[in-house]
């Protein structure tokens, strides 16, 4: 270009209008409303999934409020407070030192973790109602003691259960409580720069008030919400259909499927004698009566049983009834040491 763009064509060509003739640039526009990145700290929770997250730890609040009530014998109300992303670094340093954290696995896949953890006044007041105390705010800067740890950890076991709950349907947990950390900057679920949902509930009591915080990695979470997005968009986009059709082409490949099918004998007993002098064309006497029911297999498994008949001068066999579990172990079990 032979000539400079000022600042306000600059804005004009990033607000969409670069069609506008020269005479045009020089009038008037609205501002456009700008929204500063931050590259620290980038917004991945968008507000449809703000709302989910936000119904499922309401659930969970109310579902801890009613065990905190029953637990320590006194009216409580536990609200969410918010639902924010932050680095691991910044839910490091807003921790109070000594805190009362306690680590629990996620589920069974390597470094699935999460942190719950209880603010040192919320800790001092659930040992101080468990033993029968009146949980008045108290100024102690000290870490749990191993029975205090004990007593706590009781209800981060419940919180995590409770949780799991909350996120029945969209997250597949099985959480655990794995250990306590009384220091923040040992706390190690995940690396300081990654991504962390972190959710603040509000606990009030009478005159007393704190705060429990949980901690999930955000990307066990975007995953989740990403596989029932998907699943929500397939289902809106006629997903009946697709369902329709795939349904037909697995019962054509059903159809023409080949199995094995065969029939056996009832087992009978033969001595070793007779074992060892059986010969090529040998017809052998099995006593056995003509309504003995015959095991049918399917692929080596026996699914029904039938019985020996002649049609038209040929050996048959008509199925009478299918066979449960039950009945082929036991079958199972009676050929153990018999010959066939």
């Amino acid at each position: 270009m032979s000539q400079t763009l000022t600042q306000k064509e600059i804005d004009l060509l990033l607000c969409g209008t670069a069609s506008l003739s020269p005479s045009q640039t020089n009038e008037p526009i609205a501002a456009a409303e700008i929204v500063a990145y931050n590259f620290m700290r980038p917004p991945r929770v968008n507000k449809d999934r703000r709302s989910t997250l936000e119904s499922i730890h309401t659930r969970f609040a109310l579902s801890m409020q009613a065990m905190l009530t029953s637990r320590l014998r006194t009216p409580i109300d536990l609200v969410l407070s918010s639902v924010e992303q932050a680095n691991f670094s910044e839910f490091i340093l807003s921790l109070a030192s000594p805190c009362a954290a306690y680590v629990f696995k996620i589920g069974d896949r390597l470094g699935s973790q999460g942190v719950i953890d209880f603010s040192t006044d919320v800790a001092y007041h659930l040992v101080d109602r468990m033993f029968g105390g009146p949980g008045e705010p108290c100024e102690i800067r000290r870490s749990l003691t191993t029975l205090e740890q004990t007593v706590v950890r009781g209800m981060a076991d419940r919180g995590v259960g409770l949780l799991r709950d909350a996120w029945q349907g969209q997250l597949a947990m099985n959480p655990e409580v794995v250990l306590f950390e009384s220091i923040p900057d040992m706390l190690q679920i995940t690396s300081r720069e990654d991504t962390v949902l972190l959710m603040t509930f509000e606990m009030r009591t009478g005159g007393f008030n704190g705060f429990i915080t949980i901690c999930l990695p955000m990307g066990i979470i975007e995953q989740s919400l990403q596989s029932r997005q998907a699943a929500r968009q397939l289902q809106s986009r006629g997903g009946g259909a697709d369902v329709s059709g795939a349904r037909a082409l697995v019962e054509a490949s059903l159809k023409t499927a080949q199995l094995v099918l065969q029939a056996r004998l009832p087992v009978f007993r033969l001595s070793a004698r007779d074992v060892n002098n059986l010969q090529v064309g040998q017809v052998i006497q099995a006593g056995l009566l003509l309504d003995v029911p015959v095991e049918v297999l399917v692929n080596g498994r026996v699914s029904y049983l039938g019985s020996l008949g002649q049609q038209r001068r040929r050996v048959c066999l008509r199925i009478t009834h299918p066979v449960t579990t039950s009945v082929t172990e036991r079958s199972e079990h009676d050929r153990q040491g018999r010959v066939l």
